[in-house]
């Protein structure tokens, strides 16, 4: 039953709508002045209110504004006398969802209250919808180097400035620039991806730009190309260091005028389109060798934000393989699983070359081939990476340099898979809780606390 709360210092206002509104099937509260109806809306939950604009105490539009400042989920519909009907149109500007005229009728109230309470169920079913999409692609990780990716997304998701995302594959490139859509102004839109190395040189322009029927062989409809799928969104560029010389100049064009023109039509078409390109190439050194448009690389590099491949940043791996597991395990409706200190030992010592990517396909892999477990060892886990090679170049050390060098590394993955607590570490080396000390001073060893961040939801450890 929806809850709908009625403010109006007038007593008899107040009767007459808790009559029609419980007659209704409602669930009514009520206030006489706008002081009462915001320690009512703080203390309990309203689907819509119904405010007149003149209260003692704190006044109407003084109530919306508290209600905007404080995102107070409530649909407001004001009430509003002869005379004073500029003042309701202010308050639509500002959040309100419609006035009422006074006098009152009866099936006027009820219509604007049900399309009210209408509307916000909508918007409380998209707001789930894009928590859920949130939580999907959700950021992991609390280094130092990620700290300071989830500063410039904040920064980009703040702006419509355009984005260059540069990293190796696997580090998680389409995941920055769908966390940058999601927590932007254009969420509500579209998130589309191209991967432009996977379009034939053929096939780009039409897949882009659209095309009008008759075009060309094949085209036997019109169709819109992605500008026009993304347009009130976000357009995600894959690898634009494959795209053509061709292809960049006509790229440029759209991004400056804002408009495209699709195969076979002379007649432009506007766009409104977010723009974030990524590429694991190096776009300086192309252009250097004329391979990639000077100008067209400073009108994309206006924020850019460089990844950190996974083997630079492993105190993230013990978050991220566990954030993987319940994941994969949700997804297959199997029980949670863990990890033994000398698997999760193991994991942090790898290398990584297929990075992040690689990283889920081998929990993906323990889950999906032994569902039967609840812990995984170091023997499931070397399994799950049978053929990778990740030795180290040999290096001219003397002996004990490389024991050293194994030491340090040693403790600090035993630190790192234990979340740095010093006596379980110690109980796991089979040292004492002072030696291990004297050790991580003797290497460096010191944890370093991340930085606080506003992107989304993350798991801080």
């Amino acid at each position: 039953m929806s809850k709908v709360l009625i403010v109006d210092d007038d007593p008899e206002v107040r009767e007459g709508l808790r009559e029609w509104l419980r007659e209704a099937g409602y669930e009514v509260g009520e206030a006489s002045d706008g002081k009462l109806a915001l320690d009512e809306l703080r203390a309990n939950h309203y689907d819509a209110m119904l405010l007149d604009l003149y209260l003692p105490r704190i006044g109407g539009m003084q109530v919306l504004d508290t209600i905007v400042e404080e995102s107070i989920p409530v649909a407001v519909i004001v009430m509003s006398a002869y005379g004073t009907i500029q003042l309701a149109v202010e308050a639509t500007k500002k959040g309100a969802y419609d006035f009422l005229e006074k006098p009152l009728a009866r099936d006027r109230v009820l219509i604007t209250v049900r399309n009210a309470l209408g509307k916000r169920r909508l918007e409380t079913q998209r707001q789930h919808l894009l928590e859920e999409v949130r939580e999907k692609y959700r950021m992991v990780g609390q280094s130092e180097a990620m700290e300071r990716v989830y500063r410039l997304v904040d920064r980009a998701a703040s702006s419509d400035a355009k984005v260059l995302i540069v990293g190796e594959n696997g580090t998680g490139k389409e995941l920055v620039a769908r966390a940058i859509h999601m927590n932007s102004h254009r969420a509500g839109g579209r998130f589309v991806a191209v991967n432009c190395a996977a379009v034939p040189e053929t096939l780009i322009e039409s897949e882009l730009f659209g095309h009008r029927r008759g075009a060309f062989t094949d085209a036997y409809t019109d169709a819109p190309g992605k500008f026009k799928l993304a347009s009130g969104g976000t357009l995600f560029l894959d690898e634009i260091g494959d795209m053509s010389l061709r292809m960049q100049s006509k790229l440029l064009r759209v991004l400056e005028e804002q408009e495209v023109y699709p195969v076979g039509s002379e007649r432009p078409v506007p766009v409104d389109v977010r723009v974030i390109a990524a590429t694991n190439k190096d776009l300086e050194e192309m252009i250097h060798r004329k391979e990639f448009r000077e100008d067209l690389y400073y009108r994309l590099n206006v924020i850019r934000i460089d990844l950190p491949p996974l083997r630079e940043r492993k105190e993230d791996i013990p978050l991220l393989a566990d954030y993987f597991m319940r994941l994969i395990c949700e997804a297959n409706k199997v029980p949670i699983k863990t990890f033994a200190p000398s698997a999760m030992s193991f994991l942090v010592s790898y290398s990584w070359p297929g990075n992040v990517r690689e990283l889920r396909n081998v929990v993906e892999k323990l889950v999906v081939l032994h569902p039967e477990e609840t812990r995984f060892d170091l023997q499931h886990v070397a399994e799950a990476l049978r053929g990778s090679d990740s030795s180290p170049e040999p290096k001219t050390q003397s002996l004990r340099q490389a024991r050293e060098e194994f030491e340090k590394r040693f403790i600090e993955e035993r630190l790192i898979a234990n979340n740095w607590r010093i006596q379980q570490t110690a109980k796991e080396l089979g040292i004492e809780r002072t030696q291990l000390w004297k050790k991580m001073k003797r290497y460096g060893l010191i944890r370093k606390e991340p930085a606080a961040s506003a992107v989304g939801k993350r798991n801080d450890g």
